[in-house]
């Protein structure tokens, strides 16, 4: 036992080391574009971006590997979304394990197809005037994301590191792959109260779409059990970003999913992006069984949209970001 002791605390110690050093590796790379968010699946959506302490759905996997250790369970689940803004069709498939053993593994595959916001002669370096219409930036992206994680001392303390790998077909720019990894820290200290750490994208990929962050946040997780009649989760994280503007960024996620008669699940939340320049408002509804989840999740802009509107597309829809999904756990 205090060998296994020894191991685990030399283990965190590694990756506290690890999400100090992407930090100060990363704070040399300045930009000034909006990053992705990596919670397109509905119930992390519709819960304001948690995901980064309690495991809600497969977002989890790209947002803090550890949190899949807290608790044991098989998980798969299918989802397709829509990012008005960007005319984006998203489609997920994932899974994970965390039941078998203490060592848990996971992975979820990703494509999406999107047209940017294009101004071909702001954008462009060239660009034929009497075809300025015709001209728009198309772009796939096939995204792999892999998740290896240990549970140790009954699941009070969990780490977790993720490998990812995105292929970019571009039409207007040469196609490249990217490559970067996550790591991140869960405590359980108590069966319903969970603290994490984690950091997203400390390999640096020069696409400020794939922001480097680190975060902190807490939930409480009153819905652990699948056969409870009512449950409660609630999380709040701190996210700062140190790669889409030119200082770091702090943006909030927060979210509440409550449970009701079994089956159905009501949620609601909110996250910040760029330092409070865009702010969302979310909800979401599910139909909840001990082993079957069918939810739905939508976030919506509030207040002035500071960025680019696509003329060809209401500006209010534009606000939308949407998601359905459905997932077996046991």
């Amino acid at each position: 036992m205090p060998s296994t002791r020894r191991a685990g605390a030399s283990i965190v110690a590694a990756v506290a080391r690890l999400l100090l050093i992407g930090a100060a590796l990363l704070l040399a790379w300045p930009g000034s574009a909006r990053a992705d968010e990596d919670f397109f699946e509905p119930v992390a959506l519709s819960m304001g971006g948690a995901g980064r302490v309690i495991a809600v759905d497969q977002s989890t996997l790209r947002l803090n590997a550890s949190a899949l250790g807290v608790r044991p369970k098989y998980l798969v689940g299918l989802s397709y979304g829509q990012t008005v803004r960007e005319r984006a069709h998203q489609f997920a498939s994932g899974a994970y394990d965390s039941r078998t053993s203490e060592f848990f593994l996971g992975t979820v595959y990703s494509f999406r197809e999107f047209e940017p916001t294009l101004i071909p002669e702001e954008d462009l370096n060239w660009f034929l005037a009497h075809k300025q219409d015709e001209i728009h930036d198309q772009r796939t992206y096939h995204r792999w994301d892999i998740a290896v994680g240990y549970a140790f001392l009954k699941r009070k303390l969990n780490i977790g590191a993720t490998v990812r790998v995105i292929q970019q077909d571009m039409l207007l720019r040469e196609n490249r792959t990217l490559f970067t990894v996550d790591a991140g820290l869960t405590a359980a200290p108590t069966e319903f109260l969970l603290f994490a750490v984690s950091a997203q994208n400390l390999v640096p990929t020069r696409d400020l779409r794939y922001a480097t962050r680190l975060s902190a946040g807490v939930g409480l997780d009153l819905d652990y059990n699948p056969q409870q009649r009512f449950g409660v989760q609630a999380e709040f994280d701190v996210v700062f970003d140190f790669t889409t503007a030119e200082l770091p960024t702090t943006d909030i996620h927060a979210g509440v999913s409550v449970k009701i008669l079994y089956f159905a699940a009501i949620r609601a939340g909110f996250f910040s992006d760029r330092g409070f320049l865009d702010n969302n408002i979310t909800w979401g509804l599910g139909f909840v069984t001990e082993k079957f989840r069918a939810n739905f999740g939508m976030a919506i802009e509030a207040g002035t949209v500071d960025r680019r509107l696509r003329e060809d597309v209401d500006a209010d829809q534009q606000r939308v970001v949407w998601s359905l999904g459905i997932d077996v756990s046991f």
